[in-house]
């Protein structure tokens, strides 16, 4: 069996995620005191599912992918399980890949070139060329950047690819290693309505191909929110609903909060838990604007609206079901054993080096220019 077919059947793999009490504090600067930004959240993901994260700016929802990936900053502290097929997440751990919001490319380099280049120095030292070639095709494919897979990126001078297509190159990039589970920081941040769904689609995609897959996200549209299977909405560092995608809207009318006919869910959501819309209610109230669906909810402050679905959420079917999840995988996965793709130093060195010629050649008006402004400066 080859490497290729290798890396198939371990994905194959059942891999899942839990945490339990996740609770994130941030340490006091100068004599100001300890902020808590995460309190006590649990929860799991399964493969072939894909997760959001929405909840207003400030509710934690970086936090939660920084503390489930591992790479939360040393000025915080963190405590509770995160556990992968019921063992500690290890740092580093090549079975998670984590994608940021920004994107950081050669712009003179062409789509093809750089996901070749990521390949070479991702991927073990003993694949063929020929091998990186099919893995990249097909990532590629996967991603849908055949069209453009011999376009340049671009930069300040030159006009390349689309925001979206650079978002999907990032993605393409992350799962070259075949991660069993990806952590996506607002993968839709800057995009149309068109390429926000076109990313979250290839998402979704990627997810039922038997991954996790978790992704934060500001305020998506009603399609892209039919994308996803399940919904994690925060508030404050808190849960306020953790389930099915599909039964949220249920859970907020059973809650005494129901969504508005023709209203996009999420917005629902969020105009719940979100204190600025405090003061767009005040003003609407003071014009007589109001429409029957907001009155309803200016009868309540977002922060008592946030305190009722939260305890609402701590006593919920849905919270009773996570536990009881939480505990059969816990009991039912058998460890994962990690994988190793380590390529030589002398290969990713002999790939930096002739990356980084091929991209001078191709931008010596730059160079020309920073050479002239060295001997200005003498």
């Amino acid at each position: 069996m080859d490497l290729l077919a290798n890396v198939a059947v371990e994905n194959k793999r059942r891999v899942c995620l839990v945490w339990e009490d996740l609770t994130v504090v941030a340490s006091s600067v100068n004599n100001s005191p300890k902020r808590e930004l995460l309190k006590g959240l649990s929860g799991y993901a399964e493969p072939n599912r894909i997760m959001a994260l929405i909840g207003p700016s400030g509710s934690g929802k970086s936090t939660v992918l920084a503390a489930l990936a591992g790479i939360l900053p040393t000025n915080v502290s963190m405590t509770g399980n995160v556990l992968l097929n019921g063992t500690t997440r290890s740092t580093g751990c090549r079975d998670i890949s984590y994608v940021t919001q920004e994107d950081y490319f050669l712009g003179t380099l062409t789509v093809k070139e750089t996901l070749t280049y990521a390949a070479h120095l991702r991927l073990p030292a003993d694949m063929t060329k020929n091998e990186i070639d099919k893995v990249v095709t097909k990532i590629l494919a996967e991603m849908g950047l055949q069209d453009s897979a011999d376009s340049r990126l671009g930069n300040w001078h030159l006009r390349g690819i689309s925001s979206g297509e650079k978002r999907r190159l990032s993605i393409g990039i992350e799962i070259l290693t075949q991660p069993h589970v990806m952590f996506l920081d607002e993968p839709t941040s800057g995009l149309d309505s068109a390429a926000a769904f076109y990313v979250i689609s290839s998402l979704s995609n990627i997810a039922h191909d038997g991954r996790i897959v978790i992704c934060s996200i500001h305020q998506p549209s009603g399609e892209v929110f039919n994308l996803f299977d399940d919904l994690v909405l925060l508030a404050g560092g808190e849960s306020v609903y953790f389930g099915e995608a599909t039964m949220a809207v249920k859970f907020f009318a059973d809650a005494g909060f129901p969504c508005p006919t023709r209203k996009n869910p999420p917005e629902h959501f969020l105009r719940c838990v979100n204190s600025e819309f405090d003061s767009v209610a005040a003003l609407m109230q003071s014009k007589k604007e109001a429409s029957s669906s907001w009155n309803s909810l200016m009868k309540m402050t977002t922060e008592e609206i946030k305190s009722e679905l939260i305890k609402y959420y701590r006593n919920s079917i849905q919270s009773e079901n996570a536990r009881k999840k939480i505990r059969e995988i816990k009991q039912s996965e058998e460890p994962l054993v990690e994988k190793i793709y380590d390529t030589s130093r002398l290969k990713q060195l002999c790939t930096l080096t002739n990356r980084s010629i091929l991209n001078m050649t191709r931008d010596i008006g730059y160079y020309w220019l920073r050479i002239v402004f060295y001997i200005l400066n003498q």
